[in-house]
């Protein structure tokens, strides 16, 4: 096996994505909410109906566990985007220990570019 290239067994870099991260983990996440998050594991993004400190999408666990937030300038970048909280494609690409709670970074996945439509004859 010397010489054999190793490969992830999941290979988050190969999409286009958003990169971005979780904010306000110490705050919303339960500790085992986050002892079980993996690289890979799915997440939601839910419009809060009531933003915290200027937040407004919330991200949550595959049960449903509030996480934390997105970050504002991500949530401009979503919208810019055309891409609804709600229906976004999230997974954790990073869990990077820190002092109380680790790090989560996160990628959403841009949707596939519309393909050039031919104009009606």
């Amino acid at each position: 096996m010397a010489g054999m290239p190793l490969q992830n067994a999941l290979d988050l870099s190969r999409e286009p994505a958003l990169h971005s991260f979780i904010t306000g983990i110490g705050e919303r996440a339960s500790l085992d909410e986050l002892a079980r998050l993996r690289i890979g594991t799915a997440l939601r993004l839910r419009r809060a109906s009531k933003p915290i400190r200027g937040c407004a999408v919330e991200i949550r666990s595959p049960a449903g566990s509030p996480l934390g937030w997105l970050p504002r300038e991500d949530e401009a970048a979503l919208e810019a985007l055309g891409i609804d909280p709600d229906t976004a494609t999230v997974r954790v690409a990073a869990i990077v220990p820190a002092f109380q709670r680790p790090r989560v970074r996160i990628q959403i996945l841009l949707p596939d570019p519309v393909a050039e439509v031919a104009p009606a004859a």
